[in-house]
C-alpha cells in the first residue's frame, strides 16, 4: 500500500530560513542558479580579468556604481589646475605654456595651420607688418614637445583670414585676404613629399567663385564644404560652396559649386566649421546682429554629401541649436575663436566675446554620434586657456593639441600653448559594488601574448577548482575528515546521519 504521509514523529527539512523544502523543487532551482552563476564568473569572469590586469594600467573588479574614493594620477594636474577626478569625457588636461625658446618669430594671427605625421606648419596669417606668406615648421615629439619653429615652404602670396584644409594629406589655402587687407579668390595647393611639406602651387582650376574672408571649411570624404565669410565689398555672406572629387581617372577636386538648396540659416563670418564624419557644425561666429552663440549642424551620409530624406527625396538640411535645445547653444557668444575635433567631441577655444573682449574659455561637447544632435556643453576652469587668446589657428598631432599664436586683444601673441587630449582614467576607485585597482600595463606584443597565457592560465586553473568543489560535494564524508585532520580536531563534522546527498 502506498504511504501518502510522513510517519508520525517525521518531519520535512526546511533550509533558507524555513522558506523552501530542502528536497523541494525551489531549493534545487536556487542551487542549480548558484552553481551556474559561479561556473560563467570563474570560467568567463575571472579569465577575462587576469587579461586585462596583464594588459591595461587598471583593472575594474564589480561594478562601480558609485564611487565615493578616486585617485588619478598626477600627470593630469599641470601649474595648481587640478582636473576632477575621474576626468569628465572629453576634458583635456590643463593648458601649457611653451618655453620663451619655442616662441615664434614674431607675433601671428588669422593664420591656418597643418599636420603632417609629426610635422605641425603655421600657415600665412597676419604679424605686426601686415599679412605674410611665411610658413612656419616644427616637428612635434611624442611627449609633445616641439623644436623651434623654422621656416618652411612660403605661400606664393600672403594670405591672412583663409580657411586652411587638409585633404587625404594635401594641404588648401583658400581665400583669405592680401596683402592690401582685400579679399581674395585663390586657393593654393600644397605639395608633400613623403610627409614634408615642400612647395605650394595656385590652384587656379577651382579658384572661388567670389572673393572670401574670414570665411569657415571643412574637408569631407568627398571633397571640401566652404561656409559663410566676408565678401570683397565687406558683407556678410550665408553661401555654401562645396568642391567635389572626381574618380574619373585622376582624383581631383572639380570646380566650386554653390549649394543653393541649402544656405546656412544665418549669415556668417569669423566662424569655425568642424566635422565629426556624421555632421558638419558650424560654431558661433559673427552674424547680422553680432557675436553668436548659434550652432548650425548639418547631416552628412557615408560619401560626405548631405543626408537625403528618403520620403521626400531632399536633404534634411540645417539643425539650429536653439530649436533643437537651448542647452546645445555655446555657453557665450564667440568669435574668432580655435576649433578641433577629437574622438567625437568638437571644442570651442577663446574667441571674443559678444562685447570683443578676448577670454580663456575652453568649452567642449560630445555629439550623438547618430543623429549629431548636441546636449550640452562643458565648461572647466583648469582646461581653459592660461590667458586670453582670440584668431589663434589649432591643430592636433597625436594626443596632443596646439592652440598657436593669437592675439591678447591688444597685441599679437607668438607663444604656443599645449594640452593633453587623453587625461589619465583613476588607478583606484572604491565604489559601492566594486573598486578599481593599478594593473601591470605590459604593452605591445608580448603584453597580448602575455595575457593570452594568464587568461589561458585562469581557465584551466578554475576547471580543476570546481572539479575539486565537486568531488568534496559527492565524498562529504572524507572532505568532513580531511578538514578535521588539517585543523588537527578543531573542525568537528557533523553526525553521520547529517550527510546528505
Amino acid at each position: 500500500m502506498a504511504q501518502y504521509a510522513l510517519p508520525p514523529g517525521a518531519a520535512r527539512r526546511r533550509t533558507v530560513f524555513g522558506l523552501l523544502d530542502a528536497d523541494g523543487w525551489g531549493w534545487a532551482g536556487l542551487k542549480a542558479t548558484f552553481w551556474f552563476l559561479l561556473i560563467i564568473f570563474l570560467q568567463g569572469y575571472v579569465p577575462d580579468r587576469a587579461y586585462y590586469f596583464t594588459v591595461a594600467p587598471t583593472v575594474d573588479l564589480g561594478y562601480n556604481a558609485i564611487s565615493p574614493i578616486n585617485l588619478c594620477p598626477a600627470e593630469n594636474n599641470v601649474d595648481n589646475r587640478h582636473l576632477p577626478c575621474p576626468p569628465p569625457l572629453g576634458s583635456v588636461v590643463p593648458w601649457q605654456d611653451s618655453p620663451g625658446e619655442l616662441a615664434l618669430p614674431e607675433g601671428r594671427t588669422r593664420a591656418g595651420t597643418f599636420a603632417s605625421g609629426e610635422n605641425l606648419y603655421v600657415v600665412g596669417g597676419e604679424t605686426p607688418s601686415g599679412a605674410t606668406a611665411s610658413v612656419l615648421a616644427t616637428v612635434v615629439h611624442e611627449d609633445g614637445n616641439i623644436d623651434p619653429w623654422q621656416e618652411g615652404a612660403a605661400l606664393p602670396e600672403p594670405r591672412a583670414g583663409a580657411v586652411a584644409l587638409n585633404l587625404g594629406g594635401t594641404p588648401y589655402v583658400v581665400g583669405g585676404a592680401d596683402a592690401d587687407g582685400n579679399a581674395t579668390d585663390t586657393v593654393f595647393r600644397g605639395v608633400v613629399e613623403e610627409g614634408v611639406l615642400t612647395g605650394w602651387e595656385a590652384a587656379d582650376d577651382i579658384a572661388l567663385p567670389v572673393p572670401l574672408v574670414d570665411l569657415a571649411g571643412v574637408p569631407t570624404g568627398n571633397g571640401l564644404y566652404l561656409f559663410g565669410g566676408r565678401t570683397a565689398d565687406g558683407n556678410l555672406s550665408a553661401a555654401i560652396y562645396k568642391s567635389d572629387l572626381t574618380t574619373s581617372g585622376q582624383i581631383v577636386l572639380q570646380p566650386w559649386v554653390e549649394v543653393t538648396e541649402l544656405p546656412l540659416p544665418e549669415a556668417r563670418a569669423n566662424a569655425t566649421a568642424i566635422s565629426t564624419g556624421a555632421s558638419v557644425y558650424v560654431l558661433g561666429g559673427e552674424g547680422p546682429d553680432g557675436v553668436s552663440n548659434m550652432v548650425f549642424y548639418l547631416g552628412l551620409d557615408t560619401d560626405g554629401q548631405p543626408a537625403i530624406d528618403h520620403d521626400t527625396g531632399r536633404p534634411f538640411g540645417w539643425g539650429v541649436s536653439v530649436a533643437q535645445s537651448a542647452s546645445a547653444v555655446l555657453p557665450a557668444p564667440r568669435a574668432d575663436h580655435a576649433t578641433f575635433t577629437n574622438s567625437g567631441a568638437i571644442y570651442v577655444i577663446g574667441g571674443r566675446d559678444a562685447d570683443g573682449n578676448a577670454v580663456t574659455t575652453n568649452y567642449w561637447a560630445v555629439p550623438n554620434p547618430a543623429d549629431g544632435t548636441i546636449s550640452r556643453w562643458t565648461s572647466l576652469a583648469p582646461t581653459d586657456l592660461t590667458k586670453s587668446r582670440q584668431d589663434a589657428a589649432a591643430a592636433v598631432v597625436g594626443p596632443h593639441a596646439f592652440v598657436i599664436g593669437g592675439s591678447s586683444g591688444e597685441q599679437p601673441l607668438d607663444s604656443t600653448v599645449r594640452a593633453g587630449l587623453a587625461p589619465q582614467p583613476a588607478f583606484f576607485r572604491l565604489g559601492l559594488f566594486g573598486l578599481t585597482v593599478p594593473a601591470l600595463s605590459i604593452k605591445g606584443e608580448i603584453g597580448q601574448q602575455l595575457g593570452y597565457i594568464v587568461a589561458g592560465s585562469a581557465v584551466a586553473g578554475t576547471f580543476v577548482l570546481l572539479i575539486v568543489i565537486g568531488w568534496m560535494y559527492s565524498h562529504k564524508r572524507e572532505t568532513f575528515r580531511f578538514f578535521q585532520w588539517i585543523t588537527r580536531g578543531r573542525f568537528r563534522p557533523p553526525p553521520d546521519d547529517e550527510y546528505r546527498y
